[in-house]
């Protein structure tokens, strides 16, 4: 297949963590305007288990964005698995799922220890049947009147409590994803976390960098290309939208497949990606 003229994202959110669409609604947008594209939401393979139909024009590589223990840092990291999905991917996704879930809630009993009064009822409102993430607290607490934005949310409480850290660390989470066939990449590096982790990331198993990302800045950007280039690593690429608003459409941002690690561009064969999803 020619590549010339085809593009792809390989990093968007589905209402499955913390992005707005489904996944249905992702892959017929994403259909309009590349060639392949990539769900990774936060430690969840929810999407994948949804019921959606893939867009005969489009393809779908699956992957996940993790959060590993870097250090002092809780970094993000891509995994995809060209090969498609497995059970034992789906159960080792589960386990991460259960974790964000277990932290996001104790991150809420420190609000209410704090006397914030956020109610349960308005999280499971925000949440839903999604795995949740920092930006449904924002919003809950929104919901309850407790603050007038997101933002004030997060610079008044959110920022000020220590969320509990992921049971995972890069060498682990590495090592999994080796272990059931996929790569890893490193989601939206900035130059002080490559000169601090660079070195450890390498020895832990780092398949690759998400230079081709849309709000990645320089210097950000050029260290994070150097990096790449030095050490031979591949490169993934995408938007990280969450939502489509009148300023960024789905599909508007695209990288050239020629650009990409070939080791993603050419999902195999006739793979199922989920156990319930319509072929």
């Amino acid at each position: 297949m020619s590549t010339a003229n085809s593009r792809a994202d390989l990093h968007v959110h589905t209402c499955h963590s913390d992005g707005a669409h489904t996944m249905q609604e992702i892959l017929d947008r994403a259909a309009v305007g590349l060639d392949l594209v990539s769900i990774c939401d936060h430690d969840t393979l929810g999407a994948y288990r949804s019921e959606w139909t893939l867009p005969e024009n489009l393809r779908l590589l699956p992957g996940i964005e993790m959060t590993c223990q870097v250090g002092e840092l809780d970094l993000h990291m891509l995994a995809y698995f060209p090969a498609g999905l497995s059970e034992e991917i789906h159960d080792w996704a589960k386990e991460l799922e259960s974790d964000r879930r277990q932290r996001v809630l104790k991150g809420v009993e420190q609000l209410r220890e704090m006397g914030i009064p956020l109610l349960w009822r308005d999280l499971e409102a925000e949440v839903g049947d999604s795995v949740p993430c920092r930006s449904h607290v924002a919003r809950a607490l929104v919901r309850g009147r407790l603050c007038s934005t997101t933002a004030q949310a997060f610079r008044q409480w959110l920022g000020r409590i220590k969320f509990q850290r992921p049971a995972l660390t890069a060498i682990q989470g590495f090592s999994e994803v080796h272990s059931l066939g996929g790569l890893t990449y490193w989601a939206h590096p900035r130059a002080a976390h490559i000169e601090e982790h660079g070195a450890y990331l390498l020895a832990a198993g780092l398949d690759g960098v998400e230079v081709l990302y849309k709000n990645l800045k320089s210097p950000n950007r050029r260290t994070a290309r150097e990096f790449q280039e030095q050490h031979r690593l591949g490169i993934c690429g995408g938007s990280d939208l969450h939502q489509e608003n009148s300023k960024f459409v789905l599909g508007r941002f695209g990288v050239d497949l020629s650009r990409l690690d070939p080791r993603l561009v050419n999902p195999v064969g006739e793979i199922a990606y989920s156990t319930s999803a319509s072929k």
